[in-house]
């Protein structure tokens, strides 16, 4: 019986500070990865830690997707078109968030991009981003996300909501 009293006074308490985060983005490639693909999206899951007011810590991870571009080149009279890959990833993130004030903080997600597929690969990966908590279970946020491989850095602009559980 003390037993059942302390699990669920534990899971009110977990359910009052909205720890969880689910959340869905668009994401608009720039730089040269505009060049193999056009748009992308994705869903994460974040859980954080309060360890101050100002300053929560955490994890995160979910799944990106990239639809490959269809390319047309051009040389010397030859025309030839290539279809570059659909690109997923899995980000394996730590993830600080700066409460600036109650409804707006900044944050950062640092970590590793596990590359899905044949020939994708894997690299370093970083997000910086802003957010805005619209209610006590919505937020908004956008970000840029990084993600360096071995023949350069996947960049993308990106616009998402959280669902704060």
């Amino acid at each position: 019986m003390i037993f059942v009293v302390v699990l669920l006074i534990g899971v009110t308490s977990f359910a009052q500070n909205r720890n969880l985060k689910i959340g869905a983005f668009g994401a608009l490639p720039i730089g040269d990865t505009k060049e193999v693909s056009k748009t992308g999206f994705g869903l994460d899951a974040t859980y954080l830690f309060e360890v101050s007011n100002k300053f929560d810590v955490g994890f995160a991870t979910g799944l990106s997707f990239f639809k490959g571009e269809k390319v047309t080149l051009r040389e010397q009279g030859f025309v030839a078109t290539y279809k570059y890959k659909d690109a997923k990833y899995i980000p394996i993130t730590g993830v600080v968030r700066f409460n600036v004030i109650k409804k707006l903080y900044l944050g950062a997600d640092i970590g590793y991009a596990v590359g899905i597929g044949k020939g994708i690969k894997g690299g370093f990966h970083y997000k910086p981003r802003i957010g805005y908590r619209v209610t006590d279970l919505i937020g908004i946020n956008t970000s840029f996300t990084g993600l360096k491989v071995k023949n350069g850095t996947w960049n993308t602009i990106n616009f998402g909501i959280e669902l704060n559980l």
